[in-house]
């Protein structure tokens, strides 16, 4: 079964800054704001309807996180 693309409204929900904020500091990051040379990443993408939640954000590198989406856009998933 095929995930559904997201509507304009939800991406910009989901991607809101403060919303953001506001997960990293449930996770543990002082202040909301990951350290140098991290960023934060949606398990399931936010334009096939991932939510901005604890769960589904993960804290990795900037190079892990260039690898996983230039495979995503090779398998067609992004």
């Amino acid at each position: 079964m095929a995930n559904k693309k997201a509507s304009k409204v939800h991406i910009e929900r989901e991607r809101d800054p403060k919303k953001m904020k506001k997960v990293l500091k449930l996770k543990g990051y002082k202040n909301g704001k990951v350290p140098k040379g991290k960023v934060p990443h949606h398990v399931k993408p936010v334009a096939r309807k991932g939510k901005t939640t604890k769960k589904n954000i993960r804290v990795i590198t900037v190079g892990k996180h260039k690898k996983i989406h230039k495979n995503r856009r090779k398998r067609g998933k992004i």
